[in-house]
């Protein structure tokens, strides 16, 4: 591959200006490496984005170049995996895509070649793409809905659980989406009432996102009816510790700025 891959540097528009946890980048332009006509790139992205939109696949703009801005490709950051990255760069005669997971940018060859780790995200993509307001997993729409916040101290009344427990019920007979960190034990216990009832929910946990994702939620998000979601970058912190999980809560609300908060 030509060295230029390598020396890439990126401009993106994030979705809610935040960062997922796994996305492909990949663009239409110049086939096979050869350079193209503008007319015919311009084209040829047109129908890289209609496929990306029949596809359902949650995309945004991302441009890839030279760090002095000389030259510029126009393309996609798509949210898939990386063979359904790979095959749609080949359905466009692509040389090699970009994948990217947990911040770490890999150029990825549709031939042969092994893959190549280059560097972090935030070094590749100056600006406000390199610091995104959160990363995510799952179903982003859900930040979108009006979600309400459910935060509970394990400290609590023997009525604040009763009230939450029959709090959670309605929010599930009112198709609300809920957001919280379901730390707490009552936390849980609600967790598992909005599960079981259908709910859409988000999970803020109080540390980066978790490498390992537990059963229940795996599920939710093979529903898509979850959306993981943390203000804490890649790694940083690995456990959820009493301040972090102060910081999560001021974010949730802050997120929210309304609904009921116990």
């Amino acid at each position: 591959m030509s060295p230029v891959y390598r020396n890439v540097h990126f401009q993106a528009e994030l979705p809610q200006g935040a960062l997922p946890e796994s996305f492909g980048i990949l663009t239409a332009w110049n086939p096979q490496g050869q350079a193209a006509e503008p007319a015919v790139n311009q084209a040829a992205n047109l129908a890289l984005q209609e496929t990306l939109r029949a596809k359902g696949n949650l995309h945004f703009p991302v441009t890839g170049g030279s760090a002095d801005g000389t030259y510029q490709e126009v393309g996609f950051g798509m949210v898939a995996s990386e063979i359904e990255t790979l095959e749609l760069a080949r359905q466009f005669n692509q040389e090699a895509i970009y994948f990217v997971h947990r911040g770490q940018v890999n150029l990825v060859s549709c031939g042969t070649d092994p893959p190549e780790l280059l560097a972090l995200w935030r070094l590749m993509a100056p600006g406000a793409a390199a610091h995104p307001n959160f990363h995510f997993k799952g179903n982003l729409s859900l930040i979108t809905q009006s979600p309400q916040p459910f935060l509970i101290s394990s400290r609590c009344t023997p009525q604040q659980v009763l009230d939450s427990y029959a709090w959670a019920r309605a929010q599930c007979d009112a198709g609300t989406t809920i957001i919280s960190g379901f730390h707490s034990p009552v936390e849980q216990d609600v967790f598992n009432i909005l599960r079981r009832r259908g709910a859409n929910l988000i999970w803020v946990p109080g540390r980066d996102l978790p490498k390992v994702i537990p059963q229940p939620y795996q599920e939710l998000l093979q529903q898509n009816r979850l959306l993981i979601a943390t203000p804490f970058d890649f790694q940083k912190p690995s456990r959820p510790t009493r301040d972090t999980c102060h910081k999560r809560n001021q974010w949730i609300e802050a997120l929210c700025q309304r609904g009921t908060l116990f």
